[in-house]
């Protein structure tokens, strides 16, 4: 009796043993897969480019800085070793692209502005598409002029309105850069041009 009695109580330790070490095992293996998500690793890769930052499954994944040989350099959000989400890229001449991305493109909403170059001093507010200006947004000339309105593969496409720095205005349709289509041209003097342009003149 006394036999049968030690055997049904070590039944229930044996079970709490194998328990604590199932929930050892599981521990451990989240552990390891939060330190594996987690860790940032400072890398120098073959070309000459480094990052900084997280990873996942031998991925960039997280939050992270890449810098490029050539000196240019992305802070931000990286998902399967490209820049998707936030984050912020510097050229070495000081040209600065803040906002979305998708797939290593700015995508979405963002800020270009220009510091040297031939645009120096031009700012642009907005929505882009795989690196282009695609959509709603403003452009804000380094000499006072500022569009509001419709891009289309970095030209202003569609309906926009461009305040000019000497008090002339223009509302209507563009195409490739140039008013074109039905629109209304006020000059600083007061007189107004309305009805049809073609390629940035007024025709009738």
């Amino acid at each position: 009796m006394k036999k049968l009695l030690l055997i049904l109580l070590s039944v229930p330790l044996l079970f709490s043993c194998d328990n604590k070490k199932e929930e050892t095992k599981k521990n451990e293996q989240e552990t390891q897969e939060e330190i594996q998500t987690s860790t940032r690793i400072d890398t120098i890769y073959a070309d000459g480019n480094q990052y900084v930052g997280e990873w996942k499954d031998g991925k960039r994944n997280g939050q992270g800085t890449q810098i490029n040989a050539n000196g240019n350099k992305y802070i931000g959000e990286f998902n399967n070793n490209d820049a998707n989400g936030q984050g912020t890229y510097i050229d070495t001449n000081g040209d600065k692209y803040a906002g979305e991305w998708k797939d290593g493109k700015p995508n979405g909403q963002g800020t270009f502005t220009w510091e040297k170059g031939k645009w120096e001093g031009d700012k642009y507010v907005g929505e882009w598409k795989d690196t282009k200006r695609h959509g709603i947004g403003t452009y804000t000339f380094a000499n006072g002029d500022k569009y509001v309105g419709e891009f289309n593969n970095n030209q202003k496409t569609g309906q926009g309105t461009c305040t000019y720095a000497n008090g002339d205005k223009y509302v209507g349709e563009w195409k490739d850069g140039k008013s074109h289509g039905k629109g209304t041209f006020t000059l600083s003097d007061g007189r107004i041009l309305e009805g049809l342009f073609e390629n940035g003149e007024f025709i009738e």
